[in-house]
């Protein structure tokens, strides 16, 4: 329906938006992205550790920490996992800086209106 799609996306604007403030842009990216002093990866700035707990919780995947910093620099990869961890378990405090910055919570209330 018209509202789902509105809903769909709006969640898509707000992980763009996230992605462009953790890593100054969003979709996909040639060479690879570090934030940190190489502690963080991809557009969604995941460390390896973090991005191995999540996938594992959302549907046991078990990843080398190698694995996961991989995956974090793949957009879609990474970007799925983000839509767990904020629309499905309401976690987006893993995003401390963009998440008080882009209003993410307030952001999440919204859609939830809709």
């Amino acid at each position: 329906t018209a509202r789902e799609q509105e809903i769909e996306d709006r969640k898509q604007q707000l992980l763009q938006q996230l992605a462009t403030c953790e890593s100054g842009s969003w979709g996909p990216q040639p060479k690879p992205i570090y934030g940190g002093r190489g502690a963080y990866h991809g557009r969604f700035q995941f460390t390896p550790r973090t991005y191995v707990t999540y996938a594992r919780r959302r549907d046991g995947t078990v990843l080398t920490l190698k694995e996961a910093a991989q995956q974090a620099q793949n957009y879609e990869q990474a970007a799925s996992l983000a839509w767990y961890m904020i629309y499905e378990l309401e976690e987006p405090w893993h995003w401390p800086l963009c998440s008080r910055k882009l209003g993410i919570p307030a952001q999440l209330r919204q859609i939830k209106q809709l």
